[in-house]
């Protein structure tokens, strides 16, 4: 399990409130009202690279076999080493992992809107947080807050930043055959760094990025009358 040191204080809870919120926002870039894993237009097709999970070995044949679909019809699974995406934009994720479709809405919105040359490499926060080695809890938050920063950019209709890499702001879920209650109810808690990422106090800034982005979700809902909380 991947466990990151942590130092309470004022900037760490800014900057997960704030990735929570980022979150939100980002499912919102659709109505709530619309059907779930349907974009109008369909969604822009991608290429997926599932990599080896340093944690728990799930590679792309784990994912598969778990039955768990590609959040959208359009995007389709390459080798995590094969250099060819026959042209097309790419997003790294672990094979323990799995996102709802509006998780995604942020990628596929950049995709549709900027163009797949502009926007052609993207990661999951797990992947990101693989990348980021034995850093401290805050490095890790503050690095992530700014890959993610090209979201911003979708909420507010500004021109997208370049970026080698851009993290997805989304929190996943553990992919599990879910044999038993227990089983099933650790695959269905999201994790906001990660399927396996914890912290040292037992989980306590997942906890607060859950009710962040409940709480944000709450009022954001509010907003639509064809779609009450």
């Amino acid at each position: 399990m991947t466990t990151l040191a942590t130092t309470p204080g004022p900037a760490l809870d800014s900057m997960v409130e704030r990735m929570a919120r980022r979150e939100v926002a980002a499912h919102f870039l659709i109505p709530a009202d619309q059907p779930p894993g349907v974009i109008r237009p369909p969604a822009p097709p991608m290429a997926v690279r599932i990599m080896s999970c340093p944690d728990c070995g799930a590679d792309a044949d784990r994912f598969q076999s778990a039955g768990i679909a590609l959040p959208f019809a359009e995007w389709r699974i390459v080798a995590a080493d094969d250099p060819d995406t026959g042209g097309l934009p790419t997003l790294a994720v672990l094979g323990c992992e799995w996102f709802a479709p509006r998780a995604m809405l942020p990628v596929a919105i950049a995709i549709e809107r900027f163009g797949p040359v502009a926007a052609t490499t993207f990661r999951s926060r797990a992947v990101a947080v693989t990348e980021l080695g034995e850093l401290p809890f805050d490095a890790v938050l503050a690095a992530l807050d700014e890959q993610e920063s090209w979201a911003d950019a979708l909420l507010t209709g500004d021109v997208l930043p370049a970026q080698p890499a851009r993290t997805v702001p989304a929190a996943s879920r553990l992919v599990s055959p879910a044999t038993t209650w227990a089983a099933y109810r650790t695959s269905v808690t999201a994790r906001f760094l990660g399927p396996h990422a914890s912290d040292a106090d037992q989980g306590r800034w997942n906890e607060v990025y859950l009710v962040n982005r409940r709480d944000a979700a709450v009022r954001t809902l509010e907003g639509y009358a064809s779609c009450p909380a």
